[in-house]
Order: C-alpha cells, then sequence, then structure tokens
C-alpha cells in the first residue's frame, strides 16, 4: 500500500522514451487491426492518444514529460469553411459501396484539397480547430472526439451518461448523411471510430518525424510480432 508522502523515483528519460515505445506500438498494432476490420480498436486507439498527448490537474502527457507535445503536428484535415451552413466533417471521407454508405479514414488518399505534408501547432490541433460542425450547430474538435471516445465509451471507462451533442453524432447521425440499401433510406454509421483512426494517423507521422528511432524500433518490434 503506498504510503502518503513516500518518496517518489523519477523515471529517467530512457524510461520515458521506452515508454514512447511502447504508445507507439500500440498505436502501430491497434491502427493495423482497425484497418483489417476491428472497429473496436478504435477505443484503444484513442487511449494512446489521450496517453501521449492530453494534460490534466492530476497526469502530465508522455509528449509534456520529453518536452515535446508542443512541437507541429500534421494536419490532414479537409481545409475548413466557416460560411458553410451544412454539416461538415474535415477528417473523414464518405464511402458509397453496394452494400450501403460509411466514413472512413483516409490516411494519406482523398482529393488533392486534403494535405498530406501540412503541420500546425498543437494547441490549434488538438482545441481550436473544428473537425465535426452537425447540422444542430454542435462542433467538436479533436479533442472532444478523443476524449470522448477514449474516457465514455470503453476505452478507459464506460459512462452510462454521455454529453447531449457528443452522442447525436455518435449515435444519431447528426451530421444528416443517410445511404439507400435495398431501396430503403438508412443512417450513416458513427463517424466517431474513423474520425480516431485519421487522428492517430496523424499522431503517427508526427512521431516518425521527431523520434525516428523510437518509432522505428517500435516498428521492428510490430513486425516481429506479426510475422511471429
Amino acid at each position: 500500500m503506498e504510503q502518503m508522502n513516500a518518496p517518489k523515483y523519477a523515471q529517467t528519460n530512457q524510461e520515458i522514451l521506452g515508454h514512447l515505445r511502447d504508445q507507439i506500438g500500440f498505436i502501430l498494432s491497434s491502427a493495423a487491426s482497425y484497418d483489417n476490420g476491428f472497429e473496436g480498436e478504435a477505443k484503444r486507439l484513442a487511449i494512446a492518444i489521450r496517453i501521449l498527448v492530453h494534460d490534466t490537474n492530476r497526469s502530465i502527457s508522455l509528449l509534456a514529460q520529453l518536452g515535446k507535445r508542443n512541437i507541429p503536428f500534421y494536419d490532414s484535415a479537409n481545409p475548413a469553411h466557416p460560411e458553410n451552413l451544412l454539416s461538415t466533417h474535415r477528417l473523414i471521407m464518405v464511402k458509397i459501396s453496394t452494400q450501403g454508405g460509411e466514413f472512413e479514414a483516409p490516411l494519406d488518399n482523398g482529393p488533392p484539397s486534403r494535405s498530406t505534408t501540412k503541420k500546425i501547432g498543437f494547441e490549434r490541433l488538438w482545441r481550436t480547430d473544428i473537425v465535426f460542425k452537425d447540422k444542430l450547430g454542435s462542433t467538436f474538435s479533436r479533442k472532444d472526439i478523443i476524449l470522448s471516445f477514449a474516457d465514455n465509451e470503453g476505452g478507459a471507462h464506460i459512462d452510462p451518461l454521455l454529453d447531449q451533442s457528443y452522442a447525436q453524432l455518435s449515435r444519431f447521425n447528426s451530421l444528416g448523411w443517410k445511404h439507400v440499401v435495398n431501396e430503403v433510406k438508412k443512417d450513416f454509421p458513427s463517424p466517431v471510430p474513423p474520425s480516431v483512426r485519421q487522428i492517430a494517423h496523424e499522431v503517427l507521422k508526427t512521431l516518425k518525424d521527431e523520434f525516428p528511432d523510437e518509432y522505428q524500433e517500435a516498428s521492428r518490434t510490430q513486425t516481429k510480432r506479426t510475422i511471429g
């Protein structure tokens, strides 16, 4: 049992970098699983992203401990058009097939308007850049999406009560997209999991640039695990 006011051990920089390698490996593994069809892995992606970048009054993010939280991050969102009165979804794409419609994470694909090289400051990326605006007028940042999904949807905790605007986005098609299956109109599924996957893609690209050695080591370990 932990004693009050007991001495604390300060983890070394190498130990913190080891934790970073672990988190990169977790994201690589969950991203591969998500891309192979297991949508539930988006919950683990959200948890890893939260650990990497989200500070609270009681905890310091991993990147902040390394003095790297405020580095420029890749921004893969479509350009914002504030004058647009319709619902918008800047991180994800619409996919239509014979089975119907869904949202998907484009990763580095998509139209020329979607940059694969642009970087912006962390605070703008995390807090102020609006990536969703629904038909009810609610807006969502990357922080809103990641924390709602990680903290309330089974990543770290399952909350019986959800913020109403988030519930409308994730469950009740507040973006308003519909597809037709056998001449019946149906709502698109939740845009949240593919958005989390796209944010994970942005984070991975950023970490690959900033921590190439740790990224390569995590990637090698992941490759060995997959092959073995």
